[in-house]
């Protein structure tokens, strides 16, 4: 049977690398739950990344949220807002508030790349403060937080043992003027 020109072809994927099976980069406005071999990573700058542990279930979470406070009209927005990542990260894990003393978040990111010399508030500040009323709204226990300052991160959560790091990457911004 000839092939149709309306259908589109199958496109070949490369195989993954062996050195990175199981590794999942979040992208900004995105969350994942992991478990077992997968590693979750993002880049950090202004933008904040939630981690959540929890080490009863072997399962990991992890969102890159841009921005700090949801409008009223999307609260579904999953992890494009720290205010709605948070809710559909727990979903997402299967946690209910009964359970929420045994998670763990971690948090990194938040920073000012280009000082605060135009702004009294940066967009990290906004996030970082919407994390922390999130977390604390919902009873989650915050138990490492490297935010703010003036160099990206990378937040990578291994899901296998449930560990995670925080690597400083690229220039520090320039110094306050």
């Amino acid at each position: 049977m000839p092939l149709s020109q309306s259908l589109p072809l199958p496109s070949a994927t490369p195989p993954p690398d062996p050195g990175q099976a199981g590794m999942r980069h979040i992208w900004a406005g995105e969350f994942e739950v992991g478990c077992g071999e997968t590693v979750l990573t993002a880049l950090l700058g202004s933008c904040v990344g939630i981690g959540i542990l929890w080490r009863r279930k072997r399962r990991a979470a992890l969102a890159h949220c841009l921005l700090g406070e949801a409008p009223l009209h999307e609260s579904n927005a999953g992890a494009r807002y720290v205010s709605t990542a948070l809710p559909a990260m727990l979903r997402a894990l299967g946690a209910r508030p009964e359970d929420y003393a045994e998670l763990e978040v971690v948090a990194a990111g938040g920073a000012s790349l280009f000082g605060k010399a135009q702004l009294p508030v940066t967009v990290g500040d906004k996030n970082i403060a919407a994390l922390e009323r999130g977390a604390h709204a919902l009873g989650l226990r915050v138990v490492h937080r490297r935010l703010g300052g003036r160099q990206g991160c990378r937040l990578t959560l291994r899901c296998s043992d449930l560990a995670f790091t925080i690597q400083d990457v690229g220039n520090k911004a320039p110094p306050r003027r």
